[in-house]
């Protein structure tokens, strides 16, 4: 199976070239194939478009096989990382600080496994959530996992 890290690693450049972020990458299986999801965002901070998708699918499919990341046969997705999208780097949370926010712990706090709440702050070292009535603040390295969590209104 392929490596998250290498693959990372090895587009980190083409990302760049392309002022795209590689938001998060998931391999699993499709049928006997490898199945890569790559979840993609616009630096600029601008909508991904489903141009921008093609697009980097053809790229990100040149250089998994010039390279040979994969090893085997693969199917590729790529897409916008969507309204609950993961949040994963200081940066991440930095840019979506004053947003909504499900974060999972690793080990539960005050008898918790997540929490939700606003962003209140973020630096480089970890984040101040706010639910309203209490402010808690999380190490990155505490966070299990951690997702935009919008109120959708219909």
């Amino acid at each position: 199976m392929a490596n998250n890290e290498k693959i990372e690693q090895a587009l980190a450049p083409l990302f760049s070239q392309e002022k795209m972020e590689l938001v998060d990458l998931k391999i699993g299986n499709h049928g006997h194939k490898t199945l890569l999801q790559f979840f993609i965002d616009r630096l600029d901070a601008s909508a991904v478009t489903i141009d921008d998708c093609e697009t980097m699918s053809d790229k990100i499919s040149s250089m998994l096989d010039m390279e040979n990341l994969v090893g085997a046969a693969y199917v590729i997705e790529v897409s916008s990382p969507g309204v609950d999208r993961v949040l994963k780097t200081p940066a991440h949370f930095k840019r979506f600080v004053n947003e909504r926010v499900k974060i999972i712990l690793r080990e539960p706090r005050e008898g918790l496994g997540f929490f939700t709440g606003i962003i209140a702050s973020a630096d480089d070292a970890r984040i101040t959530l706010s639910d309203g009535m209490k402010k808690y603040d999380f190490k990155y390295e505490e966070i299990k996992s951690a997702r935009l969590d919008p109120v959708l209104e219909f």
